[in-house]
């Protein structure tokens, strides 16, 4: 593939491509793929605004263009159009490390979910479901690295400004009946600075029904609920997990924080 660049060295990566300022569907078994167009080299605007400079002695403000019109103007922009969509990696944790993160959030003490200082998400009809959290102990900090790498490897399509994790990983359990809302991952509060967030599937497909996890105005991803599959998406993203029907859905969710969007 012209232009792309394999990412290899990490397990789950082999036959995932990424086309610089390219997104979409990251499974190349040739049955889906889709590729956005990451820059265009300018912009038509009807109209730039301008600069606005102190009151003249009457009191009017002076409008400022540079000396240029205002009106259709050409300027050079980036427009990243990852930026709107998700992006999916099957096999980015394998069978085996899927079993060991289950296993460190079964080790760890498990509560009803619930949504904090969110005042958009207050209800505790909202959100239904079982979490733990593992932190960077001694048996999770291997995790912590797996996932740095992984999101480090991702943003080179979002290039977003990311420093690192604030909260502890959150270890997730939907049983029947259990679901999450749409929602956003950001708030007013410490989680606005949330920039990119990860729901890796650690159940087999076949262990529950439901429980699909879905984003507003975008196609069903079957891909996702592949054990191992990991699930980027920009965390200002509408998204939801539908009721679980049967069995029980498993999932580690995190969230990489930066400065403020701008």
């Amino acid at each position: 593939m012209k232009n792309a660049r394999l990412l290899r060295g990490v397990h789950g990566f082999d036959n995932v491509a990424f086309r610089p300022g390219s997104c979409g569907y990251v499974r190349h078994d040739n049955k889906r793929s889709r590729w956005l167009k990451f820059f265009r080299p300018a912009l038509d605007f009807l109209y730039t605004f301008p600069a606005v400079s102190a009151p003249n002695p009457q009191g009017a403000l002076t409008l400022d263009w540079g000396g240029r019109d205002p009106y259709h103007q050409s300027h050079p922009i980036a427009a990243n159009g990852a930026t709107a969509f998700p992006q999916l990696l099957p096999g980015a944790l394998s069978q085996a490390e899927c079993a060991q993160v289950v296993a460190l959030g079964q080790a760890r003490l498990q509560r009803a979910a619930t949504v904090d200082q969110r005042s958009d998400l207050a209800s505790r009809d909202y959100r239904v479901s079982d979490i733990a959290w593992i932190a960077p102990d001694a048996d999770a900090q291997w995790l912590f690295h797996r996932l740095a790498l992984l999101f480090t490897q991702v943003n080179a399509s979002y290039r977003f400004e990311l420093l690192g994790f604030v909260e502890a990983l959150q270890f997730t359990s939907y049983g029947p009946g259990q679901y999450f809302g749409w929602h956003v991952d950001i708030g007013g509060d410490d989680t606005a600075s949330r920039k990119l967030s990860l729901t890796v599937q650690l159940s087999d497909p076949g262990a529950y029904d439901g429980g699909d996890l879905a984003f507003h105005g975008a196609a069903d991803m079957p891909i996702a609920r592949e054990r191992g599959c990991a699930t980027f998406f920009p965390s200002y993203l509408a998204h939801q997990v539908t009721p679980v029907t049967r069995g029980l859905r498993r999932s580690l969710v995190a969230w990489a924080y930066g400065p403020a969007f701008r």
